[in-house]
């Protein structure tokens, strides 16, 4: 009897272990979680008002002046990896979009990739593309402002998911905090 026992508890411990898990896909994040209006405010000369457009596959942010033409908007977009576009299909369009800029150039941020193509930043982690244009220009303001944001839309990325990159080799000497400028 003993013996029954223990091949059902043993049979029961390797159902457990081989039971196929389905894949976990975390909600949908917003650009508006990435960059709020107070994150992005100390960067601008206006006090900016947000418009968003949620969409399965890409969310977008506007943060504009009111009345429009005090300033440069910032616009934040995010291509999901969910369950209508897999994390490959995301990477994949990621990849698109830098090899069809050949001004394109990388940089180092907490993502698994990221490069800035002026006006705007890309960079890609754990499924997710997000794009962030800011300003105008392409001289080392720009980058700076560019850098700042994304860095803060990935802490925040990290916050909301608990996902950070597979990339190690970070170097957030370039985030210059403009408050303390003042």
């Amino acid at each position: 009897m003993k013996k029954i026992y223990i091949i059902l508890i043993a049979l029961m411990l390797f159902l457990c272990g081989c039971a196929k898990k389905e894949p976990e896909y975390v909600s949908d994040i917003y650009p508006s979680e990435l960059l709020t209006i107070d994150n992005i405010s100390p960067y601008l000369d206006y006090i900016p008002e947000m418009t968003e457009e949620r969409n399965r596959r890409v969310s977008v942010a506007h943060y504009q002046s009111n009345p429009v033409g005090q300033g440069d908007p910032v616009i934040v977009k995010v291509y999901q990896k969910n369950g209508l576009q897999s994390a490959k299909q995301v990477k994949e369009y990621y990849d698109e979009c830098k090899n069809m800029r050949s001004d394109a150039f990388s940089i180092e941020l907490d993502a698994d990739d990221a490069y800035i193509a002026y006006p705007s930043l890309h960079y890609y982690i754990d499924g997710y593309h997000v794009e962030i244009i800011a300003g105008s220009g392409s001289d080392d303001m720009q980058k700076i402002l560019l850098t700042n944001l994304a860095s803060l839309s990935i802490k925040n990325f990290t916050a909301l998911t608990g996902i950070s990159s597979t990339n190690t080799d970070v170097n957030n000497s370039q985030i210059i905090n403009e408050t303390d400028n003042d």
